[in-house]
């Protein structure tokens, strides 16, 4: 039983992990919008500034996908691990 309660909580350990990992990288991407904006302020007619800001944004969605993922399979490990209880 002991052993069971360890693979659920390495299981709920990764996956815990993998939601810090998207917030760390939704932080990063946030920085990288906000510099992109700032060049498309300087010149708004940049097209590559404009393919930065559809790369980044496309970016920002995936990430925020995987978030979403993570904190969904991290609460279903913790909701079974506390009925294993």
């Amino acid at each position: 039983m002991f052993s069971k309660l360890n693979a659920m909580e390495d299981n709920c350990q990764k996956y815990k992990q993998q939601v810090n990992k998207a917030k760390e990288t939704l932080a990063f991407i946030e920085e990288q919008l906000y510099q992109i904006r700032l060049k498309l302020q300087k010149d708004s007619n940049n097209a590559v500034f404009h393919q930065e800001l559809k790369n980044t944004t496309l970016d920002m969605t995936i990430t925020l996908n995987e978030l979403e993922h993570s904190q969904n399979a991290f609460e279903q490990c913790i909701n079974k691990h506390s009925s294993v209880k």
